[in-house]
């Protein structure tokens, strides 16, 4: 059997087998290319080497087709930033595989695997892998993700990736939804898409929820609502809150959230502060242990946040701080990743906000969870 007729086949497969997967492989163009080594996406389309395709069973070609289905159905191509690309292709690598051969595809020998990897994202892979990865695992990759590009082949402006992104969700959502109806959506697919509908909803709605109920305490034309003039050109009345409270909100600065979030974290410090006027900010950076610990009075702005160590995710040492300085908490909110292996065992006698970063992360055993709106 030719190659082009092996991946003809793949497609099909794809779509009569895993309908998921096989709608989201014929919103991309698939052809062939003499010059890559295996398969790759740049998430508009998927090429493949004619000599790779030759090389592989029906059952691997189709696995592998699906494999790189995964890389754009989690946008791998829009989240490498500043990573090395061979490594961030591993990363990658470890994440989807599991989820593949848990869907029933069949992978070549020698794939990526290990279950100290599991319910991670590529980023956190990322940084618990050694740099000479590829040298280690040489020879194990069937798949690479390469960044997304314009027409002309420039980087992609902020706003293009925000399109790209939106694009992706829907032809996912689409995808999952015809899935569903056939009963032939998989589990992990399906965790995937519950947790990508929560991260629709704005965690600002929850948190005037969470702090201060569902009714504000007043309204006022003082301060208008900025956000709604620059979108509308409507002066609209601002929420007036009264007695949020002290505030305690621990940032999670460990290596795996990345600067875009911790820049996007900042952003949404201030938010609060403007939103809910609570009567003091205190914020705790923490990774492996508490790094900084700042408070702020009603009105201050938050015009900077220390970051020091970047190394594992604990939030234990954040909790055990504010027990120890006996400081005041109405309420705690706790920007992460979600990448947590300490929560603790009992949860505080204050009411807790975890606020995910990462829209696939499970939520945590107490308090409440939601999840940031990319950046």
């Amino acid at each position: 059997m030719d190659a082009q007729m092996k991946m003809s086949r793949a497609v099909t497969q794809l779509v009569v087998r895993h309908p998921f997967f096989g709608s989201m492989c014929l919103s991309v163009k698939v052809s062939p290319d003499d010059s890559i080594p295996t398969m790759c996406t740049d998430g508009g389309s998927i090429q493949w080497s004619p000599a790779f395709v030759d090389s592989l069973t029906q059952e691997e070609c189709t696995g592998v087709l699906a494999h790189e289905v995964m890389h754009i159905v989690m946008k791998h191509m829009l989240r490498r930033g500043e990573r090395d690309p061979e490594k961030w292709n591993y990363a990658c690598d470890y994440v989807i595989n599991p989820i593949l051969l848990e869907a029933g595809f069949v992978l070549p020998e020698g794939g990526l695997f290990d279950p100290a990897f599991a319910n991670l994202n590529a980023e956190a892979v990322y940084d618990r892998l050694p740099d000479d990865i590829g040298e280690k695992a040489k020879g194990s990759g069937f798949g690479d993700v390469v960044d997304a590009k314009g027409e002309q082949g420039q980087d992609l402006s902020p706003a293009e990736q925000q399109q790209m992104e939106a694009d992706i969700d829907s032809k996912v959502m689409m995808a999952a939804s015809a899935a569903k109806a056939v009963g032939k959506l998989p589990a992990k697919i399906d965790q995937m898409i519950q947790q990508m509908q929560q991260a629709q909803v704005d965690w600002r709605d929850v948190l005037r929820r969470f702090i201060g109920g569902d009714q504000p305490d007043d309204y006022s034309m003082r301060r208008p609502q900025r956000r709604m003039y620059h979108m509308s050109g409507i002066v609209a009345p601002a929420v007036q809150k009264i007695g949020a409270g002290n505030v305690v909100i621990g940032i999670d600065t460990s290596g795996s959230v990345s600067h875009q979030e911790l820049t996007q974290f900042l952003g949404e410090l201030n938010a609060i502060s403007e939103d809910i006027m609570p009567t003091s900010i205190t914020v705790i950076t923490c990774d492996t242990h508490v790094r900084t610990v700042r408070r702020y009075e009603r009105g201050e702005l938050i015009d900077d946040m220390q970051v020091g160590g970047r190394g594992g995710t604990l939030v234990t040492p954040v909790f055990k701080y504010i027990e120890e300085h006996e400081l005041e908490v109405d309420n705690m909110i706790y920007l992460s990743d979600m990448q947590v292996w300490d929560y603790p065992e009992t949860a505080p006698n204050y009411p807790t906000l975890w606020v995910s970063s990462w829209d696939q992360a499970k939520p945590a055993p107490w308090g409440e969870t939601t999840y940031l709106r990319a950046a």
